[in-house]
């Protein structure tokens, strides 16, 4: 009984951290830009980023999305986002 109580307080914090944070700084790292589908919910093509930087700008945050070259400071980033893209031989 006290393991639910304790996943539901860590579930309701959970949902409660983020809408209390202020707007950060976030740095997407999209590897693999090449690795795009076709996105029949909006009408076009999309790859990797674009979902992620759509729903961090909707919350208020500040994206930079970064095609294959890493940034060589990360320092004013309050978080990053590597997305790696599908493995592909």
């Amino acid at each position: 009984m006290q393991h639910t109580r304790l996943i539901a307080a860590l579930a309701l914090a959970g949902l409660l951290v983020p809408a209390a944070a202020p707007a950060a700084n976030i740095c997407a790292w999209n590897y693999d830009p090449l690795d795009t589908w076709y996105d029949s919910e909006i009408g076009q093509t999309i790859n990797s980023a674009w979902w992620v930087e759509q729903v961090l700008e909707a919350q208020g945050h500040t994206v930079d999305v970064y095609n294959t070259t890493f940034p060589t400071d990360i320092s004013g980033y309050d978080a990053v986002f590597c997305l790696m893209g599908w493995y592909r031989c």
